[in-house]
């Protein structure tokens, strides 16, 4: 079907009117258009991360491990299941030594030794057995033996069992079982003094035990 204008209905000027007409109503549409979608959404841009043709710094090699504490060497003897040289680090206590052993045989009289007493390089730990005497020649560190006793008579804080410390006047069962938990729980007693530290100790009878104990 032709247009209108080719059938003869259009003038010439009405023609160009119209053809006019449509470019300007183009234009509009257009342009409405543009403002309704804004510009155009620019790409989003690519980033490129910069390539280095240096090589990765080698990592730097970890330092060496230092060197571990000293180890101190104890023999231990007497009630335990595994007796032998075993090694320790510094500030072990004899209940560790006597673990490490295997733990104390059921004949072991335990209450005779002091487990929180240190060990020290070179010593020998000796678990005696419950009525065993031990020679008074052999001075072992940790064993509450013979050497409970100072060579003056006193009674050693760090060394007697509870049967000993109950020869100390003022001195009942009870707080001897005191001081042994105390040496237990806070090490040896490295004063005189700090026996008052024990609940159930005060002056009064500390000055009554000053002649009957030490501490070495």
């Amino acid at each position: 079907m032709k247009p209108l204008w080719d059938q003869g209905e259009w003038t010439p000027r009405e023609k160009k009117l119209a053809v006019s007409l449509g470019i300007v109503v183009l234009l509009l549409i257009g342009g409405t258009i543009m403002v309704w979608t804004g510009e155009e959404e620019k790409p989003a841009s690519v980033q490129v991360k910069e390539y280095s043709s240096r090589p990765k710094e080698a990592t730097p090699k970890k330092k060496e491990k230092e060197k571990k504490a000293d180890e101190w060497m104890v023999d231990i003897k007497g009630s335990v299941k595994h007796p032998g040289v075993y090694r320790f680090s510094p500030g072990a206590r004899v209940q560790e030594a006597v673990q490490k052993a295997g733990g104390a045989e059921k004949q072991a009289d335990l209450d005779r030794v002091n487990l929180a007493a240190p060990l020290s390089d070179g010593m020998a730990l000796y678990v005696p057995a419950k009525g065993e005497d031990i020679p008074s020649s052999m001075n072992i560190e940790g064993s509450q033996t013979s050497s409970a006793r100072a060579s003056n008579g006193t009674i050693k804080l760090n060394a007697a069992s509870a049967e000993e410390l109950q020869e100390l006047n003022g001195i009942g069962p009870s707080k001897a079982e005191a001081i042994i938990s105390y040496r237990e729980e806070n090490g040896p007693f490295t004063s005189v003094e700090q026996l008052t530290e024990v609940p159930g100790i005060g002056e009064k009878t500390l000055d009554q035990l000053r002649d009957q104990i030490a501490v070495q």
